[in-house]
Order: structure tokens, then sequence, then C-alpha cells
């Protein structure tokens, strides 16, 4: 068996969060986001498009099922042609306890992708009735449900780690001992199952809200992310690109938000096998990195 040749690299030049047209709500082939990564200084660029299910649920917010077969093997043609950079293929999941066999069997088992991260994106209700995140009312109930799936999915031991988990802050809007207890139940889940949680760069582009307790970003929550100090929690940036020029989270306050509140975000180190070009992102082949400094 061939060595296997390890590499380290620090938050600045790795982005595991990406999506492109294929999601229905993002722009640019995924050949420009490899031609942004290089210009960008991005040596590790793992594709995670928003996972279709072979049901068809959440059609409005990623590519269809018959799709998914298309974007692989897209992924693997950019892979075998791009060697000066790591490129992954991944699928950022919604959870669901009802897809995770299917997750694992379909996706994980086979070696279709390289990795797989997860998020909350909707709930569904006591009437059946299904409600994007943002849209939902600034309930308790509302948030204890969105809690209680955050903290299943980091439970479940499938996901390279969790997406924007402070999402929650779309909806309920004020930061409450309510919303400080869901933090904590979520980044103590985090640090006892030893996920990562991601600081989500995206929501340094959209537009702030006005909340009762003053203007502030729809996410990442900084009253969140303060709470993260008192949990060893491993913590990791992403930019969560839906163009291609957003793979470069210099002048967005991204850096800024983590510098401000002491947190100093991951490296990772990637293994490639000597003799090919091929990238495995198994667990102990992408770990994360402890070199110092991270920025």
């Amino acid at each position: 068996m061939a060595d296997t040749v390890t590499s380290h690299f620090t938050p600045e030049q790795v982005n595991l969060h990406t999506h492109s047209w294929y999601c229905g709500h993002g722009t640019g082939q995924l050949s420009e986001y490899v031609s942004s990564a290089r210009n960008t200084g991005i040596s590790v660029l793992g594709f995670s498009e928003h996972c279709p299910v072979p049901d068809g649920r959440w059609k409005n917010s990623r590519m269809t099922y018959a799709q998914m077969d298309s974007y692989l093997q897209e992924c693997r043609t950019l892979q075998a042609l791009n060697h000066d950079l790591h490129i992954l293929c991944g699928f950022e999941c919604d959870y669901d306890a009802r897809y995770i066999q299917w997750y694992a069997e379909h996706l994980v088992d086979t070696k279709k992708v390289d990795y797989l991260c997860f998020g909350v994106h909707y709930l569904v209700g006591p009437d059946g009735k299904e409600t994007y995140i943002k849209n939902l009312p600034s309930q308790k109930n509302w948030l204890d449900l969105y809690t209680d799936t955050y903290v299943d999915g980091l439970k479940s031991g499938l996901f390279l780690f969790g997406v924007h988990p402070d999402l929650f802050g779309m909806f309920y809007t004020e930061w409450d001992k309510d919303a400080e207890h869901s933090a904590r139940r979520i980044l103590s889940c985090a640090a006892e199952f030893d996920m990562p949680l991601e600081i989500n760069g995206y929501g340094f582009r959209k537009p702030q809200m006005d909340t009762e307790g003053g203007r502030r970003l729809q996410y990442p929550l900084e009253n969140f992310w303060k709470l993260a100090a008192e949990y060893p929690v491993k913590v990791i940036l992403n930019s969560d690109a839906h163009r291609p020029q957003d793979l470069d989270l210099r002048n967005t306050g991204a850096f800024e938000f983590t510098s401000k509140l002491g947190i100093r975000p991951y490296g990772w180190s990637v293994g490639r096998n000597a003799d090919t070009t091929v990238l495995s992102l198994s667990q102990p082949l992408l770990s994360f990195s402890c070199i110092e400094p991270l920025y």
C-alpha cells in the first residue's frame, strides 16, 4: 500500500461548504468555483450541494434526484483535472431520521461522496405542514423542535460537521433564557460527540434584521458563539458560497467576528495517497489540524 502524504491547511485555505447552480438558488458552474478558489488562495475546496432524496422532498431548494449522478461525475472530473487543489465531493444533508439509512448506504458506504455535513432548514409542525426556518413564528415550541432535531443530527455519527447551528436566530429573534438553553444544548452535544460546528460565512452577506435587542445578523449569532468558549467545541469557518466570488471571506467581517470573540477556527489536515490523485475524506485522513497560528 502506498504511503499517505498529509498536508496541513489554515482556515483561510479551506472551504467545505459550497453550492452552485445545482441547488436552484445559487449561480455558477462548478468549474467557476474551482477558478475562484485558486484565485482566492483556497487549497481545499469541498462541494456540498443540498442533497436530494429519493422521494423528492425539499425539491424547491436543491437539485432533482435525477441530477445527482451528473453532479457527482462533474465533481470527480474536476478532481482528476486539477491536481494543484484538493477538490472534494460531498453533500449538505437536511437531518431527518428517516433518511439516515439511505444517506449511509447510498452515499457513504458506496463511497460516492467524500463527506457529508448536515443542517436543519425545515421543521414539520403537529399539523404535518413543513415550514422553512425563516418563516416560523418566534415561539419556544419551534425553538425546542429545532434544537431537538439539530442535536439528533449531531448524535447520528454520519456527518463530518454541523452547519450553521445558530440558524434558529432567523425566526427566534430575541436572545433570552430559552435561546441560551438551546445554544447550550447544541454546544454541549457537539462537545460530547466531538462534532465540529460551523460559523457560517454566508450570514455576513445577508441583510441584517431588526430585533428588540437591536439590529443584528440573521446568523451567525454573536451570543451563541460567545457561549462556545465554555465548551471544548471544535469551531470551523466556511463560506457557504452560492456564487463563485462568495468563496472569498475577506472583507465580509467573518474573520473579524472570530477574532473579536477570541475564537480560533481549526485548520484541516488532508491525506493523499502518494501514488494517485484520489483524495479520501474518511476520518483518519481528513482530520483537524492543531497547527498554530491559525490566522
